[in-house]
């Protein structure tokens, strides 16, 4: 019965939340100067993709900023080395309702962003209340078309679309790849 409040109380803040409304617009690849990055806390090897890909944008002059969620009981044995990272526990950093707790996450969501990029698997609250909060002219989500409970994703303005669970590296490639054919 809980979970259920829960749920409707999320979904209810969501759709709150987006009936703000904002200029939406879509860039070539290259004239995206700010990026942020939500992701879920995972394995080393997992952090090495995501800080390769924060060096190879940061060459290109652009912009990173992360966000993460720490599941809970998940060990860390590893160091954030990107200075622009905020790392969100679930154990201590939320509310009963699943939200982070205030002043948290705005030093993420009240910076201006060309691009954000949800790398969470869905369904996750998390990366859509972040999605929806966050200030950025595009926003991206990825859907696997073999589950059935994502939920809404009205947060994102471009999805992408896979058949199995998130992998960050070809994400990342099919968000660039689209994102390098747009003219101007």
């Amino acid at each position: 019965m809980l979970e259920f409040i829960k749920e409707k109380y999320q979904q209810k803040l969501l759709r709150k939340l987006l009936r703000g409304g904002r200029d939406k617009r879509i860039e070539n690849w290259e004239s995206i100067k700010s990026i942020g990055l939500i992701f879920v806390v995972g394995n080393e090897g997992y952090w090495d993709l995501i800080n390769r890909f924060i060096k190879a944008q940061q060459k290109q002059g652009k912009k990173i900023h992360l966000i993460g969620l720490h599941p809970k009981d998940y060990h860390i044995d590893y160091i954030f080395t990107h200075t622009d990272t905020i790392i969100c526990n679930a154990k201590d950093d939320f509310t009963f309702f699943g939200t982070p707790k205030t002043g948290l996450v705005e030093q993420f969501t009240d910076y201006h962003l060309d691009l954000l990029i949800d790398a969470t698997e869905q369904p996750c609250y998390f990366g859509k209340y972040i999605t929806a909060r966050t200030n950025a002219d595009l926003k991206v989500g990825y859907t696997n078309s073999e589950a059935d409970n994502e939920g809404s994703m009205d947060m994102y303005d471009l999805t992408i679309k896979g058949n199995n669970t998130i992998d960050f590296k070809d994400y990342i490639e099919q968000v660039v790849k689209y994102l390098t054919m747009i003219k101007k």
